[in-house]
C-alpha cells in the first residue's frame, strides 16, 4: 500500500478516536450517568492513548500525518473557549465548572505538548515517557484520588493518587515498550528500568507540587528533560 495513503488512513483513524470519546461521555454527561469531573478525566485518558498511534505511522513524515488531530483540537479548543457557552459539548466533557474558559488551560496544553513531543521526541524513550506520564499518570491520579482518604499539600493531592502517578505512568511506558520496541532505541535492561522508574517518581514528585491547570505542562516536560540528560 502507498505510504501517503497508509497514513491518511490512520490519521483518520486517530482524529474518529478522539471524536468518539467526546460523544459518549457528552452524551452520558447529558443523562447525568457520568458526571462531569469523571468525563473531563476519562478524556484525559483517552487522549493518552493517542500515544500509540505514533507508532502505527510509517515514513520519516509520519509525525505530519500524527498532529493533524492534535492541530485541529487546537483550533477547536480555543474557538469553543472563546465562542461557545457552558452546554457545548467540549465544554461539558473536557471543564470542571462548565467554564469554556477552562480549555485554554490543560486540554489545550495537553494537545500543544502532544505537538511539540511529536516534533522534538517522535518515537523517543524520552518523549513516550513525557506523554505517558502526562497522559496516563496525571491522567489517572485524580480519579484515584478521588477515593483516596490520605491528603496532603493542604488537601489537594492524597497519597492514592500521587502512588497512581508513579504506577500508571511505568505502565504505560512499559506497555508502549512491550508493543513496540523494535522501534524504540531503548534497552530494558537493569539500567533502564531503574531510569524509567526514576522518571516516574520525578512525575509524581512534579505533579504533587505542581499548581492546578499546569501540570500537563511541567510534568512532561520535566520528565523529558530528566531522560535528555540523563540517558
Amino acid at each position: 500500500m502507498n505510504l501517503i495513503v497508509y497514513n491518511s488512513a490512520i490519521a483518520i483513524v486517530e482524529i474518529i478516536y478522539t471524536f468518539f470519546i467526546i460523544g459518549v461521555t457528552n452524551v452520558a454527561v447529558k443523562r447525568k450517568r457520568m458526571s462531569q469531573d469523571m468525563s473531563r478525566k476519562i478524556v484525559h485518558l483517552w487522549a493518552g492513548g493517542l500515544l500509540f498511534f505514533w507508532f502505527f505511522y510509517a515514513a520519516p513524515y509520519a509525525r505530519y500525518f500524527f498532529i493533524i488531530t492534535p492541530l485541529i483540537w487546537m483550533v477547536m479548543l480555543v474557538l469553543t473557549a472563546l465562542t461557545k457557552g457552558p452546554d457545548d459539548p467540549n465544554v461539558r466533557s473536557m471543564t470542571r465548572n462548565s467554564d469554556p474558559k477552562e480549555l485554554l488551560y490543560g486540554p489545550l496544553f495537553f494537545v500543544i505538548m502532544l505537538i511539540l513531543f511529536t516534533f522534538v521526541s517522535f518515537k523517543t524513550i524520552a518523549g513516550v515517557t513525557a506523554i505517558a506520564a502526562m497522559g496516563f499518570g496525571d491522567g489517572v491520579a485524580p480519579i484515584v484520588g478521588k477515593y483516596s482518604k490520605t491528603k496532603y499539600m493542604k488537601g489537594r493531592k492524597s497519597i492514592g493518587g500521587s502512588v497512581s502517578v508513579f504506577l500508571a505512568t511505568v505502565l504505560g511506558v512499559f506497555v508502549i515498550l512491550a508493543l513496540f520496541n523494535g522501534t524504540i532505541s531503548f534497552t530494558l535492561n537493569t539500567t533502564g528500568v531503574l531510569l524509567l522508574l526514576a522518571a516516574a517518581l520525578i512525575a509524581t514528585i512534579v505533579e504533587a507540587v505542581t499548581p492546578s491547570n499546569y501540570d500537563n505542562i511541567t510534568v512532561p516536560v520535566v520528565v523529558w528533560m530528566f531522560l535528555l540528560l540523563a540517558a
